[in-house]
């Protein structure tokens, strides 16, 4: 089966500021972001396993801050899992993602990116079976096979 995301990704962009432990500094550009990560565009080499401290400054809802690993890359692209963060940063992801699923761009980027299919997943990446039935054999409806 293939990978699926738990979390939404949007287009984002802003600048990236990638530190390790001994203060090695990075420059880099959004791509996208979710609550589960980020991918942002770098022409310098990344560590591999080496966890980050990552600030992203974004126009509508300021300085992003979380620490992650690097857990892909294509080209210039990295993408970056989230290994902590505060309530506080994480709220600001929500509310970046809120404010693009309120816009027209939104229903391009659902069609564009097959999103709806990641929706449905556990935190494994697993598919999710989505059924409208309650499970309970009581419904407080009167069973018409009977």
């Amino acid at each position: 089966m293939k990978y699926q995301r738990l979390h939404i990704r949007i287009p984002a962009s802003g600048k990236v500021l990638l530190t390790l432990p001994r203060e090695i500094r990075v420059q880099a550009e959004a791509i996208n972001i979710s609550a589960g990560g980020l991918c942002v565009s770098t022409s310098v080499d990344l560590i591999d396993d080496e966890e980050y401290h990552v600030e992203i400054t974004t126009s509508d809802r300021g300085i992003v801050r979380f620490s992650g690993v690097p857990v892909y890359r294509h080209g210039e692209n990295v993408g970056f899992q989230i290994t902590d963060i505060t309530s506080l940063n994480l709220e600001k992801i929500h509310q970046l993602v809120e404010d693009f699923q309120l816009t027209e761009e939104f229903i391009k980027h659902i069609d564009e990116h097959d999103i709806i299919s990641e929706w449905f997943v556990d935190d494994a990446g697993d598919d999710l079976a989505v059924t409208f039935e309650t499970g309970r054999e009581d419904d407080g409806h009167p069973d018409d096979s009977k």
